[in-house]
């Protein structure tokens, strides 16, 4: 597979386990991104103190109690509050903490055991959101993070980037739904259940 386009973005991985944090990195350095590996909530937290991350993949399962999403989801909350334009892919086995992860503000959720393509596939959507995210901050726009009322949920803040980036890469691809789905990392079929959701239509431009 040939190197996405992640223009080097930085991502911390976050996973107590050698050998996954180890697979980790190096798929995703094959696909261009700058990876730096944290074990422990010590050293994950001396990372985001020192450098700012565009994503990061957390394992919620961390020592000293590997067995509940505790800690993990103690290191969620201060990432949001340390790098808050930082998107977070957690790691999860089960379903009610991949729910609790999200409402304190993870991007999304992978299921273990860690397949390698949905991997990808994720990280790539978040690569999408940041790099849109970032390039409507540098245009002078409000982030899309930000657009939503005080108090809106982060489910619905979610979805309003989530309508934006289908919207804006259905019309770079002059919607076409194949193209569309290959560059989210997603099937046509979910692309379609996407557009209806948000009620897009072809005639929809990325404006209104």
């Amino acid at each position: 597979m040939p190197p996405t386009h992640s223009n080097k973005l930085s991502l911390l991985i976050v996973d107590d386990d050698p050998a996954i944090n180890a697979m980790l990195a190096l798929v995703l350095e094959n696909q261009g991104y700058q990876t730096e590996s944290a074990y422990s909530v010590e050293q994950a937290e001396r990372f985001i103190q020192q450098k700012t991350f565009a994503l990061v993949l957390l394992d919620l399962g961390l020592p000293p109690n590997e067995h509940t999403p505790e800690q993990g989801l103690n290191l969620l909350q201060k990432i949001q509050d340390q790098q808050p334009t930082s998107l977070v892919l957690v790691l999860t086995g089960q379903e009610n903490t991949a729910y609790e992860s999200i409402k304190l503000g993870a991007f999304d959720y992978l299921n273990k055991p860690i397949d390698e393509q949905a991997i990808l596939n994720a990280v790539q959507r978040a690569s999408l959101f940041y790099q849109q995210n970032q390039k409507m901050h540098q245009q002078g726009l409000h982030s899309m993070r930000i657009q939503a009322e005080m108090g809106e949920g982060v489910k619905n803040v979610r979805n309003q980037a989530e309508q934006k980036i289908l919207r804006h890469v259905l019309f770079q691809c002059d919607f076409n739904i194949h193209e569309t789905a290959r560059r989210l990392g997603l099937k046509r079929e979910n692309v379609y259940y996407l557009m209806n959701k948000y009620a897009i239509q072809r005639q929809t431009s990325e404006s209104d």
